[in-house]
């Protein structure tokens, strides 16, 4: 899961959260997650932003800080933890 790049063609809306993490923001990711109507869908979008996060983490602790308790912060959150080994 090291591989970050995604074609803004056929995912522009993980491509979006992916930029956005680049930039420190998190209301992308946000977005990415709400869209993902299936678990297949989810959890790849989930494993994506936490691969993220490992590599810049600040813009899930803005995303966290700004909404305490959010789901889906909190299931990126944990996914990163859990590629981190912890």
């Amino acid at each position: 899961m090291g591989n970050l790049e995604v074609d803004p063609e056929r995912d522009p809306v993980l491509a979006r959260a992916l930029a956005g993490t680049l930039r420190g923001e998190w209301r992308p990711a946000a977005d990415a997650m709400k869209s993902a109507r299936e678990w297949e869908r989810r959890a790849y979008i989930t494993l994506t932003l936490a691969t993220a996060a490992r590599r810049r983490v600040e813009w899930l602790r803005r995303w966290l800080k700004a909404n305490p308790g959010d789901a889906d912060a909190t299931a990126v959150h944990h996914a990163m933890e859990s590629l981190n080994g912890h």
